[in-house]
């Protein structure tokens, strides 16, 4: 072959290799890691490699709000930023944890490591920096690389050292303010486990930073965490929404609340009522700062065995009495992020049918009979290409929101003179668009 021919066909492997983003013998941390840092973070990158060498790699968390490798904050509250940086060395001994924290601090406005700990887990799984008990603390969730065997480290840094300073085991966690005194506290949430029922623990130091513990044995048998809410109830008071998975297939919940010496379970949250398809997490669907728990129920004319079964989802909120309570219903995708929340006139009097042909969500004044001609009320429609986009607007339809590749419509019958009839300006109000 051509000197020049071979040439070009090892540039273009090589360009397809690029464009590909593929690597030989890469980790998937390794793929994570971005090329380039950039400005401070670079900065402390190098006092870093000054310290523990070059044969390094970034190690980043995989939950949380926080994501970066480097977290940078005022950890000892001189009104200068320190830096932890999570790694794992190259070359490491198979009898010790590759995974490291380092922190770095500014001296005479220079970036240096002042301490190096080895970390408590294999991969770090969650890493918050908040104040709690009138100090700011570093708070890493450890875990095992199968996510398995996770522990919570809180971490002090005052004087120049950074020492551990709490330690507990942990399926979930969150750091708030759960009992309205503006300080917050420390909640720590453990799965159901073999001969162990799942639970809940509040943290809270004291000046010599000794931890107090307040727990509660949960009733429902969460195997897993699937979201964790701090809100409130009807009467504003401090509320968690705690979402779980209790089978293969379901989840519940379970709404708790801390006074500040008790950690207490709002009556009549942790029936059965509450279980529900595994995804179906609790949101504030309606903006209003409380947030609502959707359980599924029937539209009028369906029964639980019918093969053509469409659910309808009630939104409930926690009453003054602790009572679970419905405050909306209507329509909830969950795979295509919308929810139709009735018109109050609506919530009793219609149903919903999808249309074999159109693929549309049909809403229709309920007569008693949903196989006998009823009047049609509006349709929803959820177009995923341009060509389809199109064809709903040359046939009437209304745009009301885009997201990606998705076009939502709506489209209402012209000049009906039913009396649940409403105009499209009507309904808006009552779609909710959801991540």
């Amino acid at each position: 072959m051509r000197p020049v021919i071979l040439f070009r066909l090892l540039l273009t492997g090589c360009l397809l290799l690029l464009l590909t983003g593929c690597t030989f013998g890469a980790t998937v941390d390794a793929l994570l890691t971005p090329p380039h840092l950039r400005g401070e973070q670079e900065q402390i990158y190098q006092a870093l490699q000054n310290a523990v060498g070059n044969r390094i790699t970034l190690q980043y968390p995989r939950t949380g709000e926080h994501l970066s490798a480097v977290m940078i904050s005022d950890l000892d509250g001189d009104e200068l930023d320190e830096a932890a940086v999570f790694y794992r060395k190259e070359g490491t001994l198979t009898t010790e944890n590759a995974l490291r924290l380092n922190l770095l601090d500014q001296v005479d406005g220079e970036w240096m490591s002042v301490c190096d700990l080895p970390a408590e887990g294999a991969v770090v799984d969650r890493v918050v920096v908040s104040n709690i008990g009138n100090q700011e603390r570093l708070i890493v969730g450890y875990a095992q690389v199968d996510q398995s065997d996770k522990a919570l480290v809180i971490y002090n840094y005052t004087d120049g050292s950074l020492t551990k300073n709490f330690t507990v085991s942990y399926s979930s966690f969150e750091v708030a303010d759960l009992d309205g005194d503006t300080t917050r506290e420390l909640m720590v949430f453990r799965a159901a486990e073999g001969e162990h029922n799942a639970e809940a623990a509040v943290y809270v130091p004291d000046e010599r930073d000794n931890y107090t513990r307040y727990a509660l044995t949960l009733q429902a048998k969460f195997t897993e965490y699937s979201q964790v809410l701090c809100g409130s109830t009807q009467n504003g008071n401090i509320a968690v929404y705690l979402d779980g998975v209790v089978g293969a297939t379901t989840m519940q919940t379970e709404i708790l609340q801390f006074d500040g010496r008790n950690l207490i379970r709002l009556s009549d949250t942790t029936d059965t009522s509450t279980l529900r398809p595994i995804g179906w997490l609790t949101m504030d669907i309606d903006q209003d700062g409380v947030p609502e728990v959707p359980v599924q129920g029937l539209f009028p004319g369906y029964n639980e065995t019918d093969s053509d079964l469409i659910r309808m989802t009630r939104w409930m909120t926690v009453t003054q009495d602790g009572s679970l309570q419905e405050k909306s219903r209507g329509y909830y995708s969950l795979g295509e992020g919308y929810a139709f929340l009735l018109p109050p006139n609506w919530k009793k009097t219609v149903t919903v049918q999808n249309d074999t042909l159109t693929g549309d969500l049909v809403f229709y004044h309920y007569g008693g009979d949903r196989f006998a001609a009823m009047p049609e009320l509006m349709r929803i429609a959820v177009a995923t290409d341009t060509a389809n986009r199109d064809s709903r607007l040359e046939e009437g339809y209304q745009l009301l929101y885009s997201r990606g590749n998705a076009f939502y419509f709506v489209k209402v019958p012209e000049n009906s003179t039913d009396e649940l009839a409403r105009s499209v300006g009507d309904l808006l109000g009552y779609f909710m668009f959801v991540s």
